[in-house]
Order: structure tokens, then C-alpha cells, then sequence
């Protein structure tokens, strides 16, 4: 079909004002999210919770490492930047909500001297820090509150099944060991459309035996470090764990281990 006269100016127009170069704008913009991400030097006084929970802090060397002191590459990519970015917003956001509700403990920020639902959770032995997204209320007993966000694919899977991701279970359950709390709740958002889904989480035996398990491995990991005996590599340097571990180099130039200290057991998917 023969375009009208009408038809072929709009396209001229619209080719003729086309001159951005849309790829380095992108690019550009992509890079102000790292802006500040770069590799510096970095000393653990404390596990923390969400590093045990996930990949390299399965690895007694990497805690070894981290409590030294050693230079930390950063990883992060723009697209997990701006993640982790949403999902910072989406927690003040949540959590403002529920301080709302009425349904939450309510602490004081440090910093602003506001109400809110965040606290700081800590224990001795082993040393361990992190902030807790709240406690709800809920008959007249304190549940453990841990928020997360997912996109559209994730959330069905956890709400189809009604089961939580396995790391995020393994850090509420760190934080319900150390408040003594046998009830907990892992509250996801999905991004796409904001959409909410509880998961309860209740202390059974098999949860009580793994954390038990977990803190004495936190201790021979610390009691390793505080002796000054570096545990061996229980990875090849191309595994998918080394690849993620900030202090990959570090651990590359320490040269090889005096002790063998297995990985962390993981949880099993099957409770």
C-alpha cells in the first residue's frame, strides 16, 4: 500500500530527529549505579546473617578472610544495583505500612529519632549482627518479621507452593535463634504489581538440629581465626561459589590451608 504524502513526513521527521545515541545513554546511566561500588578495603567484626545464607558464606576460609581485613571487589552489576535499590525502597515502603497497621513493635530510629519497625539483632557467641525488618504482634504473641521482593515468576512459585526460598528461610531462622522466638513470618512483595504473600515459618526439630549445627560451625570458624589456623579451600578457584566471593584474591594469595573445615550443611528443601 502506497503511504500518503502525510505518512512519509511523519517518518522523515521522525528519522531526521533521531540523532541520540540511545546505547550510551544507557551505558551512562548504568554506570551512575555503581558510582561508589568500587573494590576497598573491608574488616568483619561479625557473621552476618544474610552473607551465611547464601553461597560464599558457606566457606569457612572466606569468614577467615573477612574478619583479617582484606581488600573486597564488588561485584555488583548495574541491574543487581538498581535491585538491590527497589528493593531498599520497597522496605521502607512496607514497613511503613505495617508500623501503620498497628500490628508491629514499634523501635526508634537511631539516626532520625522516628518511629519504626526495624531493629538491630546481635549475638556473642558466635558474633553475630544484622537488622531484623520487624516483630508483629499477632495474639497477643511476638513473631519474627523478614520482608522480601521478587518478581512476578518467583513470587507464583513461593505462593503456588507455599514455600519460602531456602536462604531467605535460613536467615529468619537465624534471627528466630537469637530472639528465642518459635514463629516467624517471611512477608514477599511482588514487584510487578505490588501483590503481598505471607509464609509462616514455625521452629520444628529438624530447624532446631540444623541452627544448632550452624552456630557451632560459626564458632570452629571463629575459634579457627582467633588461633590463626586457615582453613584449606574446599573449592575449585572456577566454582560457582569463588566466582561470587569478593575476597577471591585474597584467598588466591594466602596461600594453602592449615585445617580442614567443611562447608556449612545446607538446608534441606524437603522440610
Amino acid at each position: 500500500m502506497t503511504k500518503s504524502l502525510l505518512q512519509q513526513v511523519m517518518v522523515k521527521q521522525i528519522k531526521a530527529e533521531s540523532h541520540i545515541d540511545t546505547k550510551s545513554l544507557v551505558e551512562a546511566i548504568e554506570k551512575g549505579y555503581l558510582v561508589g561500588r568500587d573494590k576497598k578495603f573491608v574488616q568483619k567484626k561479625t557473621f552476618a546473617p544474610s552473607t551465611i545464607a547464601y553461597g560464599f558464606g558457606e566457606c569457612a576460609r572466606y569468614w577467615y578472610l573477612a574478619f583479617d581485613g582484606n581488600e573486597f571487589d564488588d561485584l555488583t552489576t548495574p541491574f543487581s544495583a538498581a535491585n538491590m535499590g527497589n528493593g531498599t525502597l520497597s522496605h521502607g515502603r512496607i514497613q511503613d505500612a505495617i508500623l501503620n497497621s498497628g500490628i508491629a513493635k514499634v523501635f526508634t530510629d537511631e539516626k532520625t529519632g522516628k518511629p519504626t519497625t526495624e531493629f538491630k539483632i546481635s549475638n556473642q557467641d558466635p558474633p553475630i549482627f544484622g537488622y531484623g525488618d520487624g516483630i508483629l504482634v499477632i495474639n497477643d504473641e511476638e513473631v519474627v518479621l523478614e520482608i522480601k521482593t521478587c518478581g512476578e515468576e518467583a513470587f507464583q512459585y513461593y505462593k503456588r507452593m507455599n514455600k519460602a526460598k531456602k536462604g531467605h528461610l535460613i536467615q529468619i531462622l537465624l534471627y528466630m535463634k537469637i530472639l528465642k522466638k518459635k514463629d516467624g513470618v517471611l512477608l514477599y512483595e511482588n514487584k510487578n504489581n505490588h501483590e503481598l504473600l505471607a509464609i509462616p515459618v514455625s521452629v520444628n526439630d529438624y530447624y532446631r538440629q540444623w541452627i544448632d549445627n550452624t552456630f557451632n560451625w560459626l564458632r570452629e570458624v571463629r575459634k579457627a581465626w582467633e588461633n590463626r589456623t586457615l582453613p584449606n579451600k574446599n573449592y575449585r578457584a572456577n566454582s560457582k561459589i569463588c566466582k561470587a566471593c569478593p575476597v577471591q584474591k585474597a584467598c588466591a594469595d594466602a596461600g594453602p590451608g592449615v585445617i580442614k573445615i567443611a562447608p556449612l550443611e545446607g538446608l534441606s528443601e524437603a522440610v
